[in-house]
Parts: C-alpha cells; structure tokens; sequence
C-alpha cells in the first residue's frame, strides 16, 4: 500500500499543508479545503456545471435593485458558467442564505462537484478535530506521521483520496470553503467563514491559467457589479457590500494582480476585521 499512496500523500500534503497555513494576507488561521485556488474537494453531482463560454455581459441584468428584497436562496440553480455563478453569488450578497446553507448543499444548488473533503480529513485524521486549538499544528504532525508510516491510511479513505484526485482532473468551476479568525490585543477572537470560487487545474489551463468569463480581468467586470460595487483605495480589490453595508452580513471580495489578473473570488460570512472608527476593513 505504500506504494500505492506515495503519490496520494504528496498531493495530500499539498491540500492539507495549504489549508494548515495562515493566510499570507490576512495573517489569519484558515481551516478548511484551499489549495492554491486550484485544488478542492469534489465529488459527484446530478446537475454538473459545464465549462461553457461566458454569455455576453448584460449590464442592466441587475436583480440586486433596491426594490428586490433578500432572498432564501430557493432560485438558485445549476451555473453554467463563471458569469452565470457570480451573478447568482452578487443576486443574494444580501441575503444570510448563502451561509444558512451547507456547503455541500450550496454546492449541489449550483451544480459544483465537491462535498468530499472533510470527508477524507474525517476518514484520514478520526481524532483530530477542527475545533481544537492546536488543529493545525496537529494536521502537519499527521501528515509527516502518514509519510513515515507512523499512521495507516484505511482502505476507504484510500479509495476517497482516489476519486478525489481523479475529480481534480476533470475542468470545473469549485467553491472552496474555510474559516478565518482574528484576534485583537484583550479581545474575544472573531471568526467567519468564507467560500472562494476556485477551479481546477484542467479548467483553469482552459482560460489562461484563470476563471474565463468577464472574470478574467478586473475590467471586465459585468455591468451589475461595476454599478453596485466599489474599489478599494490603495488595495488590489474590487468589493461588493451587502446593501446595509453590515459587517455582520455577507460581502464579497475579488482580488486581482499588478495586470489587473483577477487571483482570488471569495465571498465572506461577515467582516472580522471592520473598524467602527474607519467604516471599514
């Protein structure tokens, strides 16, 4: 079997070293499945989303008018592509629904593979859990057991990491989730979760090593975020605020390079970071 899972446990390692890590940005503990927004769980869905050309961007397509009231989430449906997501993400940025939804069900409402990874860190690790303050530290430690053969890979998690690799192969869209917390000098640690749109490598080797759609590049943005969301003084990033411009309530983030690239599109749960005296993160 060790030879067998030599190659699973270098791409293991990977995900699981990536997601062991504090964000370089936000100097943060993440915990979840990220992977180099390139990685993620997946697993199968009865409505796969498709790697179709992004339709041409309609500006004044805009559902997230002030006369449309937050919705439960109930119209969302299988994306077909990048701008078809984004937009359902940007059409309920308002509404707690987004996050009153489990992962796996915001997958499936979309139409994304994925589901599968805390079930490999279920199967892989049985007695780490991811509320322990030492999770982290505790996951590396693992890792470098699992490579020395200090600890055994079951048969069914063997068979997990399998169709989890053979998934990652395939070009799709994926959300990735995770978890961040601050804490200040004296204070209660504040904590939000997040989801990243991602894809895989063989979808994002399709668009130029990036999300395709009018999400390539910063200035392609469509119409319907260009006129409710805003760029951020001094920082590489576009941000759509909920209408109330709640901290407590969801927002969403799209991060691009020194070319105006987009990198990163993750929609956070609340904002941890907002200081009362500023406005603002």
């Amino acid at each position: 079997m060790k030879n067998k899972t030599s190659s699973l446990l270098l791409w293991l390692t990977a995900i699981m070293l990536t997601a062991c890590s504090p964000s370089k940005e936000d100097k943060t503990k993440e915990n979840g499945a990220s992977a180099a927004s390139s990685t993620a769980s997946a697993a199968s869905s009865s409505a796969p989303q498709t790697d179709l050309q992004p339709a041409a961007s309609a500006p004044d397509n805009v559902k997230q008018a002030e006369s449309v009231p937050p919705s439960n989430c109930t119209d969302l449906h299988p994306a077909t592509g990048i701008d078809d997501l984004m937009q359902q993400i940007a059409e309920h940025i308002d509404s707690d629904c987004l996050f009153a939804l489990s992962h796996h069900e915001l997958e499936t409402r979309f139409g994304l593979p994925g589901g599968g990874y805390d079930n490999i860190q279920r199967l892989l690790f049985p007695d780490i859990r991811p509320e322990d303050p030492d999770y982290h530290q505790k996951i590396i430690l693992a890792i470098e057991d699992l490579r020395y053969g200090k600890r055994t890979i079951s048969r069914q998690a063997q068979d997990a990491l399998m169709e989890q690799e053979r998934r990652l192969r395939e070009a799709t869209l994926l959300l990735i989730q995770g978890s961040q917390e601050t804490r200040g000098q004296g204070e209660e640690p504040k904590r939000t979760r997040y989801f990243e749109v991602s894809a895989t490598p063989a979808y994002s080797s399709r668009h130029n090593n990036g999300l395709g759609g009018n999400f390539q590049y910063i200035g392609q943005l469509p119409g319907y975020l260009k006129i409710h969301g805003e760029m951020l003084e001094n920082q590489s990033l576009f941000r759509l605020s909920n209408r109330e411009r709640n901290p407590d309530k969801p927002f969403l983030d799209i991060h691009f390079d020194e070319n105006g690239k987009i990198t990163r599109i993750v929609v956070y749960e609340k904002n941890i970071y907002f200081n009362p005296n500023l406005g603002r993160r």
